[in-house]
């Protein structure tokens, strides 16, 4: 009896004592885990500034893809309205070479009352037709006139939101900016653990589930802009990954890489992957690799606002080419470099 006592005794001190113990003897996170949850956390952080950025951004698409098709109406109604006029002006001319005498005569010439009856609804026809295109040519300068206000009141309000998404920029950059030495920090220490816990294949980087490698190396915010309106009827083939000025822009994969400049783009990057993919890094501030090779992981430049992007919104323009060809949607293979 008093040994079965003990045996209880015992059994509950050590539940007790199993109950007491440190959280990693029961399968806590390891310190990759932990950093990679820190480096998300201070991600987060700037979510909200981020969202606040992307509903701006999209309310000026919004407003530049309506702009845009008012503009298109605007322009086939002054088309519309020239023609009109010119075809309202030959018919007055007309009336005014042949004078009404003209076409009194034309009754009058008849001896027939059938003949003459046909006459006259031949007349009333060509005056009904005159009063249709007067009529259409009022209609049209009242069309005309509707539209410029439509887009003088587009502009106003581009103009407004332009301003708007330009103060989500600063904020959003702000706020990036605020967390970049602690990103830098909880970046570095998980690469120093990755390479501890990989000491034998010497992995130095952190790809995502499709084996990539996140693109910049720092702290960021992105959103879906595939398809966004831009300038000349173009629409965006990207994926706009905002991050500070100067935050350093890594390979994917390792590959060759190839520096480029032009007029949209800025500073740019061209990265032929391994696999044969190519990837666009574009509005670099700088290089810090022109050409060769490159491994994955490796800083290739850093994130600026050159060709035509503001400088008050700092971003990396990346693209994705599967196998060198048309461009594909970079931002559901982002989501999984993460």
């Amino acid at each position: 009896m008093m040994g079965s006592r003990q045996g209880r005794l015992i059994l509950a001190v050590t539940m007790v004592v199993a109950l007491m113990m440190p959280a990693v003897a029961f399968g806590a996170k390891s310190e990759v885990s932990q950093l990679k949850d820190k480096l998300a956390s201070l991600r987060a952080e700037a979510k909200r500034a981020g969202d606040a950025y992307s509903d701006s951004y999209w309310e000026l698409d919004k407003t530049k893809a309506e702009l845009a098709q008012t503009d298109k109406e605007l322009a086939e109604t002054r088309q519309q309205l020239a023609e009109a006029q010119a075809r309202l002006g030959e018919r007055v001319n007309e009336m005014y070479r042949r004078g009404s005498s003209e076409y009194i005569a034309l009754l009058l010439t008849s001896d027939d009352l059938d003949d003459i009856l046909m006459r006259v609804e031949y007349m009333q026809r060509i005056g009904e037709h005159d009063a249709d295109v007067i009529a259409e040519v009022e209609s049209l300068q009242a069309q005309l006139e509707e539209r410029r206000a439509a887009v003088l009141e587009l502009k106003e309000q581009q103009s407004k939101e332009a301003a708007d998404l330009k103060k989500r920029a600063d904020a959003l950059e702000s706020k990036l900016k605020s967390t970049q030495a602690e990103y830098d920090k909880a970046l570095a220490d998980l690469e120093a653990a990755l390479k501890r816990e990989a000491a034998k294949s010497g992995v130095t980087y952190s790809p995502g589930s499709n084996g990539m490698v996140f693109p910049v190396r720092g702290t960021y915010y992105y959103t879906d802009t595939w398809g966004a309106a831009r300038s000349g009827g173009r629409s965006h083939k990207g994926t706009d990954i905002m991050a500070p000025h100067g935050t350093p822009t890594v390979a994917v994969m390792a590959g060759t890489v190839r520096a480029k400049s032009n007029s949209l783009g800025g500073l740019t990057i061209w990265l032929t992957g391994t696999n044969g993919w190519a990837f666009y890094y574009a509005h670099l501030q700088s290089y810090a690799v022109r050409s060769g090779r490159v491994s994955a992981g490796q800083v290739i430049g850093y994130v600026g606002s050159t060709g035509n992007a503001s400088a008050s919104a700092p971003h990396l323009h990346f693209e994705i080419h599967p196998n060198g060809g048309a461009a594909v949607n970079p931002y559901p293979y982002l989501r999984a470099m993460e």
